[in-house]
């Protein structure tokens, strides 16, 4: 038995509903930019009766040259959307509140247009142009139509391909964030809503094209179709996410369930109460989905790697280079009870020490003894990597902010936040999210390791399960300009400028090995091991003042990590069935700090065998025969003095064959 399904559209109603997504839709990009800039805007139904208005009176009244009204239209929407956007951006109103009101105000002054003028309107139009925009067609695609596709396709390579959509974007998902990486938070909101209100006045000028004639009540209602299109399409209520091709589609819905009840001659209130229902469902959809979206959006990207591991060494073996042992133990603390977690840490030529914390301040100890401390400065984000740069102000790595230069008196400048967009990725990789780790080279380049390009500093277990070359390294140029030097690296963490000044090591924790980037000399460009088949996972590395270098151990590699290393099948399903606390994971409470040589020989392994002080060590600084230990999960630093023969002539904060390194290095030889 065939059943048969009446549909109440026909393939006449096409026309219809194309030239009423094209308005609307118009109205709907507009709207789309401000809900992802943070903001909403109410008052877009009320601007287009405006112009539309504005239009016909210029055309009709005062015989103001067709070409120049059509200019004009976006301009008179712009400046409606001007005086929304000082009110918001600049008198920091509430957007809901103050759209309400313009709402209202706008459609006054069209109502006072109408009131003026109606009677001067009523001489139709002998304009091609005003013909063209309203009945003709583009390459056989009706005028209106044609525009909205085009003004579509900027609009959406504008939000998501330039850097003005980014920082819509950022200042939408976190507007204190998006200040301190730079961006210019007033000025981006403002371009939102003039950029609607030009938008609505394009929409304005098309709608009396199409009818020929406008009143106050054009655009009426307009506002709560559009929101609801919008949000049907997947446009964040709550700013920061939304696409307006998604949001095209939404109102590609909405205007056909309009039609349809024209069709069948429903009431009006019909489709107003399922706009109502429609727009609530969504509205409370997005809320929760906002909620727990990346949750879900992590378990299904996360795809891990299948990873070939060396031989494990066996650190419980007595009397061997590795066995654990408690040199660590003792070491006397700095700021016991004021740090939370200081991945790094940083000493100046005053013998003053520096390190950040979870809060995203950086402290200040005063030296020689370190006994008190204070906040020096604040840097909005995760501070992981410290370095001095050939200034020697303190240049910061900090974790969903990029890097910082700290300047003498704790004022904090942006040194770099973005890296040129790869041309053909699909994921949005210009931000650096993670910055770990940095150096300073002898030109004055900043290498910076970025752990990931997918997820931020507090995802960084995800990493750890999936194992894939997700990082990077970035150079910054003295200029100021960002270049990606290492792509598709597996989680890069600590990085040293070698003592020669002609190469840079790249810690990879994933793969437990070290790894040179030659940048000068025969080799430069060049990618060779270090140190490979490491027992332990490595964290930040720094230069000793013997001509070695120091690193830190983050985690140690267990059997059963090395066993799920192979099967990330079984890690996939982990994450999926199991809470965070609970995922097989490297050993994390580990206190293990190793110096090697150039070549790659291990010389000395140091230990804290009880985790009672230093239960995580990340990061060794050596200065003036003392090697300080930062941990992120401790709540202190430690002082640990050197033997004798650890001990060397190099100063280890200077950038190596600088003028200021000879110099030390001389000073020191005396």
């Amino acid at each position: 038995m065939a059943i048969v399904v009446m549909v109440p559209l026909g393939i006449n109603d096409g026309g219809s509903i194309l030239e009423e997504v094209a308005t609307k839709g118009l109205l709907a990009i507009g709207l789309t930019v401000v809900l992802v800039a943070g903001g909403i805007d109410l008052s877009i139904g009320s601007i287009l009766g405006v112009t539309a208005l504005s239009t016909l009176i210029l055309d009709r009244v005062y015989g103001v040259p067709m070409l120049l009204v059509v200019v004009l239209a976006p301009v008179i929407g712009a400046a409606f959307g001007a005086i929304n956007g000082f009110l918001i951006a600049k008198i920091k109103t509430r957007p809901f509140i103050t759209t309400l009101v313009t709402l209202i105000a706008f459609r006054g002054v069209a109502k006072w247009l109408e009131e003026t003028y109606s009677s001067r309107l009523v001489v139709p139009s002998t304009s091609d142009i005003w013909y063209f925009l309203g009945q003709g067609t583009i390459v056989g695609i009706p005028t209106p139509t044609a525009l909205f596709i085009i003004i579509l396709v900027i609009a959406h390579l504008s939000l998501t391909r330039s850097r003005w959509g980014w920082h819509l974007t950022s200042v939408g998902s976190d507007r204190r964030s998006a200040r301190r990486n730079g961006i210019n938070v007033e000025r981006s909101v403002f371009s939102a809503y003039i950029l609607s209100g030009a938008l609505a006045g394009f929409a304005g000028l098309l709608a009396s094209a199409r009818f020929g004639r406008a009143d106050s009540g054009v655009g009426l209602g307009f506002e709560i179709i559009v929101l609801t299109a919008v949000v049907l399409g997947g446009v964040s209520l709550s700013g920061g996410r939304g696409s307006v091709i998604r949001a095209a589609v939404g109102m590609f819905v909405v205007t056909i369930i309009q039609q349809a009840t024209i069709v069948l001659r429903m009431d009006n209130g019909y489709f107003a109460t399922l706009l109502a229902i429609v727009l609530l469902f969504f509205a409370v959809l997005d809320l929760k989905w906002g909620t727990y979206r990346e949750r879900f959006a992590a378990k299904l990207s996360l795809d891990p790697g299948m990873t070939a591991v060396g031989p494990l060494i066996d650190v419980t073996v007595l009397d061997t280079l590795w066995t654990v042992n408690g040199r660590l133990t003792d070491a006397p603390p700095i700021g016991l009870g004021l740090i939370e977690g200081a991945e790094d840490c940083a000493i100046d030529d005053g013998g003053h020490l520096y390190c950040g914390d979870r809060r995203g301040w950086i402290w200040r100890f005063e030296g020689p003894d370190h006994a008190e401390g204070k906040v020096f400065a604040r840097t909005g984000g995760l501070p992981l990597g410290h370095a001095w740069d050939l200034n020697g102000n303190l240049l910061v790595a900090v974790g969903g902010m990029g890097v910082q230069r700290i300047l003498a008196d704790g004022t904090t400048e942006l040194v770099a936040n973005q890296v040129k967009r790869s041309r053909f990725s699909l994921h949005d990789d210009s931000a650096i999210r993670f910055a770990d780790d940095l150096d300073v080279a002898p030109d004055g380049s900043i290498y910076v390791s970025e752990f990931s390009s997918r997820t931020s500093a507090a995802e960084y277990m995800l990493e750890f399960v999936e194992c894939r070359p997700n990082g990077r390294l970035i150079r910054i140029n003295p200029d100021g300009s960002t270049e990606v030097v290492i792509k598709n690296y597996v989680s890069p963490n600590g990085v040293c400028t070698s003592h020669d000044g002609q190469s840079i090591l790249v810690a990879s924790t994933g793969l437990f090995r070290v790894d040179r980037l030659w940048i000068s000399g025969p080799k430069k460009g060049q990618l060779e091991p270090v140190l490979e088949d490491l027992p332990g996972y490595p964290d930040n590395m720094n230069r000793a003042s013997d001509g070695n270098y120091w690193m830190s151990f983050v985690a140690m590699r267990t059997p059963v990590s090395d066993l799920l290393m192979k099967y990330p099948a079984m890690r996939r399903r982990m994450t999926k069935e199991l809470p965070v606390d609970e995922w097989f994971v490297p050993q994390l409470n580990v206190s293990c700090v190793l110096k090697f040589t150039d070549s790659g020989q291990v010389l000395k392994v140091l230990w804290d065998e009880t985790l009672e002080n230093y239960p995580m060590v990340t990061s060794i600084n050596e200065h003036e025969g003392s090697l300080y230990l930062s941990g992120v999960q401790n709540n202190r630093l430690g002082r640990l003095e050197l033997d004798p023969e650890d001990r060397g002539s190099i100063d280890t904060r200077r950038v190596p064959m600088t003028q200021q390194a000879r110099t030390s290095f001389s000073e020191a030889e005396k």
